[in-house]
């Protein structure tokens, strides 16, 4: 894990506060688990828009893609594919969608 210097706006300094203070965790914890939600979020979005896959999401979060399906669905973000896409993918593998 390596150290970095950063200046911290007060509103987020009282954020880090709040998480340190109701998890009951030391003030460099709470600064990592913020920094997570911020960077899950962020992934859970440019999945949202199509600009990642579920597979480099998880890859991102060293998660599997069960788990980053499961905690995008828990953050309301659904998966990108249309029902279109999977049939399409479906024809292109040879499987028929009337089974």
């Amino acid at each position: 894990m390596k150290t970095k210097s950063i200046r911290i706006p007060e509103e987020i300094l009282s954020a880090i506060e709040i998480v340190k203070n109701e998890e009951k965790i030391e003030e460099s914890s709470a600064m990592r688990k913020l920094i997570r939600i911020g960077f899950e979020t962020y992934l859970g979005n440019l999945y949202k828009q199509g600009k990642i896959t579920l597979r480099e999401a998880a890859r991102l979060l060293s998660i599997d893609q069960i788990e980053a399906m499961d905690l995008f669905l828990e953050a309301g973000i659904k998966g990108n594919l249309l029902a279109s896409d999977v049939l399409l993918s479906l024809k292109k593998f040879g499987v028929s969608a009337n089974r």
